[in-house]
């Protein structure tokens, strides 16, 4: 904490020895320096929050969103030095981080830049973010029950660690999806269930993870039989979701939490999966797509710090930001 300016008295007259005599007598009477009302730096642990010597940054439209500043104020009250705009999880805000430009930033939970930099993800204790497991999402027409299984199958050896490490393999080592993809189901022993034939698309936006799920989907149904194509370079939701309803796409890894806002923006959402898949369900069942088994990979919003900053003020959890600073 800065300390104010010093305070300069004069002293040519006989007034001011009084007025310091007047201070000392009230500073013994009153134990300012007992109370905690005084220096950040005294008292009996009632020093400043360390969430008040932090610098956060995020996106530009995080002071308005109520998963970033209003929910950290709301759900942890939390109050940070200063906010600095960046970019959304990208380069900016982890070079920010790295340059200890900000002490905190919002990133995705299952990006490589955690694992390259040794980031620590604050743990959302208090469930302020809304789930974002990844799931299957499959025009019904298209669906049988080796579908079904072969698909459920992928989600089940998902997790946020695994999804994590094979973003890297793509975002860092420059990995294409198809063989990371293909990696991924030779080592956890993933096969099909069933056998089946007929022709099959699976769609997904152009990035990394996206790709590399659709690309285990289409691989596990090939196996299984089926003749698969891709279109796997698509550019948002927008335009995955209605080839979907047309029938152009068969088959699209989706986020729960996202895809419940875009279907019903007053959705309530949540950090329980399962919850927003109840309310998914009759959403996806009138546009004719069925929701499969979800993953426990969770791509959700994750606040982050560097290694050094967890180690040196003990916090592993968003509300160890409320803790007294030492």
């Amino acid at each position: 904490m800065r300390e104010g300016p010093m305070r300069i008295f004069r002293r040519n007259t006989h007034g001011a020895i009084l007025v310091v005599l007047a201070l000392m007598l009230a500073a013994c009477g009153s134990g300012v320096g007992d109370d905690g009302d005084g220096d950040s730096g005294g008292g009996n642990g009632g020093g400043e929050p360390i969430a008040s010597q932090f610098i956060l940054g995020g996106p530009p439209e995080c002071p308005e969103r109520p998963f970033c500043l209003p929910g950290l104020e709301e759900t942890y009250g939390l109050e940070f030095e200063s906010f600095q705009p960046l970019d959304v999880g990208g380069p900016q805000t982890v070079n920010a981080l790295k340059n200890e430009r900000v002490d905190v930033g919002l990133l995705f939970s299952t990006s490589s830049a955690i694992i390259a930099n040794d980031f620590v993800v604050l743990e959302d204790d208090q469930g302020l973010q809304q789930a974002e497991n990844i799931t299957p999402i499959v025009r019904e027409e298209a669906l049988d029950e080796t579908v079904e299984a072969s698909l459920n199958a992928v989600s089940a050896a998902l997790t946020t660690d695994n999804i994590t490490e094979l973003n890297g393999r793509v975002e860092i080592d420059g990995d294409d999806p198809a063989d990371v993809a293909a990696d991924f189901i030779e080592s956890e022993g993933i096969a099909p269930e069933g056998s089946g034939s007929g022709e099959l698309t699976v769609g997904a936006v152009s990035f990394a993870e996206n790709q590399i799920v659709a690309e285990m989907y289409a691989q596990v149904l090939e196996e299984a039989g089926f003749s698969v194509s891709r279109q796997i370079d698509l550019r948002s939701r927008e335009i995955v979701y209605p080839a979907i309803e047309s029938g152009e796409i068969d088959i699209a890894p989706e986020y729960v939490g996202t895809l419940s806002f875009f279907l019903e923006p007053k959705a309530e959402g949540g950090s329980d999966p399962e919850a927003i898949r109840s309310e998914l369900e009759p959403l996806l069942a009138e546009d004719g797509i069925a929701i499969l088994e979800i993953s426990d990979a969770n791509d959700t919003n994750a606040f982050v710090v560097r290694q050094e900053t967890a180690d040196e003020f003990g916090i592993s959890t968003l509300s160890d930001l409320a803790n007294p600073a030492e």
